[in-house]
C-alpha cells in the first residue's frame, strides 16, 4: 500500500453512497452510524478500515473498476466496519491484558460483530470469521472470543496470518497505513473526526434505534447480540436499585399525602362566633402494587422488590389495609390484600400487557394514589398519564424502555443465578 490516503473521486464516491443505501437498507437502525463516518480513499488497502475518529479507510480498486465489490458486498463490509465502532472495539481492547495479541482481538471482534449481521440477514463475504469457525457459540462477547484464542499463561497463540493489516485503530488494531492523525482531515474540510462526545451520542441513537425496533417488531426481531449492546449502552448509572426504589415509593406517597384539604365532616377546633370553619384533612393514603406473573423475573428477584416496596410503605405510615395487590398476566386478577412478601408466588404464563393491570388497580374502590408496578419490562404502557402517581419497577438484564416519561421508573438487575 501507498500509504497516501485522499479524498474520493466522483465515482468512487457514488458507488460509496449507493454502497452505503443497501447497508441502511438492510440494518436500518444502523443509519446514524452510517452517515456519520467520514469515507477516504485509501489506495492499496486492500479492505475497508476504520479509525478511532470514525473516519472509513476504502481502497478504491473495491469501489470502481474491474476488481470492484458489488454493492451488497459493500454494504455488508460497511455494516462490519461500522459495528467495530458502535461497540467500542477500541476502547475496549485498552481493558484486556497486557501483552495484547492484535491478530486474537481482531479475529474476536469481527465474530462479535458477524454472527449479528448473519442474525440480521445480512448475506456477509465467503469465508468471514464466525464464533464457529473460532470454536465458541453464537451470541457471545467479544472478549470471550478472545479469551478462547490466547493461552491462560499468555503464550503467542497459533492463529492463521493471512497477512492483512486487519480493521484499523478503530477496532482495536495497530493503525492501517496512511491513517490520518486524531485531530485532523484531509484539508479540504472533509474527512473531519468524530469526537468522543459525537461518538457516544452516535451510539446512543444507534441504541435507541434497536430498541425501537426491538419493541415495534417484538422479542426477536433484532439478533441477541444487538439488544444486549443497546441495553447496555442505554443502561442508567450504576446506582443501588433498592435505594432508588425507596426514593421513587417515598416520593409518591409523600407527594399525595401531602395533598391536605378542607373538610366539614369535623369543625375545626378554632371557633369564631356564628361560623363553623372547615378542618384541614390530609389523605390516607391508598397503594396498589400490580404484580407481573408472566415474565422472566426469579422469585428471589420478585421478593426483594415487595419487601422493598412493602418496607417503604410501612415506614411512610401507609396502613396494610390500604395496600392492594393485583398479579397480571393476560388479563388481571381481582385485588388481593398484601398478607407478607413471601405470599406472592409467580404462576407463569405469557402476552403480558401491564395497562390491563393499571387499570383495573384504578378502578378499585377506594382507588388508589399511587400504583407501583413490578414487571420484566416486556410490556406496553398507558399513553396517558394515569389519575394515580406510577411508579415502574423494572426487573430485567436490559434496559428500560418505553416506560412512561411522566412515571418514576427504577431499573431493578436480575441476581445472578
Amino acid at each position: 500500500m501507498s500509504g497516501q490516503t485522499r479524498a474520493l473521486t466522483v465515482e468512487e464516491r457514488e458507488a460509496f453512497r449507493l454502497g452505503r443505501l443497501v447497508a441502511a437498507e438492510r440494518a436500518p437502525y444502523f443509519m446514524h452510524a452510517l452517515f456519520a463516518v467520514a469515507p477516504v480513499s485509501a489506495p492499496g488497502l486492500g479492505t475497508f478500515a476504520v479509525d478511532g475518529a470514525w473516519r472509513l479507510y476504502m481502497d478504491p480498486g473495491l469501489l470502481v473498476g474491474p476488481g470492484r465489490w458489488d454493492s451488497p458486498t459493500v454494504a455488508a463490509v460497511l455494516l462490519h466496519e461500522v459495528g467495530h465502532l458502535l461497540r467500542d472495539h477500541a476502547g475496549r481492547a485498552e481493558a484486556l491484558p497486557t501483552p495484547r495479541h492484535q491478530l486474537a482481538w481482531n479475529l474476536a471482534g469481527d465474530a462479535e460483530i458477524n454472527d449479528d449481521l448473519l442474525g440480521a440477514g445480512v448475506p456477509l463475504p465467503e469465508g468471514v470469521v464466525t464464533p464457529a469457525a473460532l470454536g465458541c457459540d453464537d451470541g457471545d462477547l467479544a472478549e470471550t472470543y478472545y479469551a478462547r484464542l490466547v493461552p491462560p499463561d499468555g503464550a503467542v497463540p497459533a492463529l492463521p496470518d493471512d497477512g492483512s493489516c486487519g480493521c484499523g485503530s478503530g477496532s482495536g488494531c495497530p493503525p492501517v497505513p496512511g491513517e490520518l492523525p486524531a485531530g485532523v482531515g484531509l484539508g479540504d474540510g472533509s474527512a473531519e473526526p468524530v469526537s468522543p462526545a459525537e461518538a457516544d451520542f452516535v451510539r446512543r441513537r444507534v441504541a435507541h434505534e434497536v430498541w425501537a425496533v426491538e419493541q415495534a417488531k417484538g422479542r426477536g426481531s433484532v439478533p441477541g447480540g444487538l439488544t444486549r449492546w443497546a441495553a447496555a449502552v442505554l443502561a442508567p448509572p450504576t446506582v443501588p436499585w433498592d435505594r432508588l426504589l425507596r426514593a421513587a415509593v417515598r416520593r409518591a406517597v409523600a407527594d399525595r399525602a401531602g395533598r391536605v384539604d378542607y373538610t366539614y365532616s369535623r369543625p375545626s377546633r378554632r371557633r369564631l362566633p356564628r361560623i363553623v370553619k372547615p378542618a384541614l384533612r390530609a389523605p390516607s393514603v391508598v397503594v396498589s402494587i400490580v404484580l407481573d406473573t408472566s415474565g422472566s423475573m426469579s422469585q428471589a428477584d420478585l421478593d426483594a422488590a415487595m419487601s422493598e416496596v412493602t418496607g417503604v410503605l410501612r415506614s411512610s405510615g401507609v396502613a396494610r389495609e390500604r395496600v392492594r395487590l393485583l398479579s397480571c398476566d393476560a388479563a388481571a386478577t381481582t385485588a388481593q390484600r398484601v398478607r407478607s412478601a413471601t405470599s406472592v408466588r409467580l404462576s407463569g404464563g405469557g402476552g403480558t400487557d401491564m395497562r390491563v393491570g393499571i387499570a383495573a388497580a384504578e378502578q378499585a374502590v377506594p382507588a388508589p394514589h399511587v400504583v407501583i408496578v413490578l414487571t420484566d419490562g416486556d410490556t406496553p404502557w398507558p399513553d396517558t398519564p394515569t389519575r394515580s402517581r406510577l411508579v415502574c419497577a423494572v426487573i430485567s438484564h436490559r434496559a428500560p424502555y418505553g416506560t412512561p416519561s411522566w412515571a418514576s421508573t427504577v431499573h431493578i438487575t436480575p441476581r445472578a443465578a
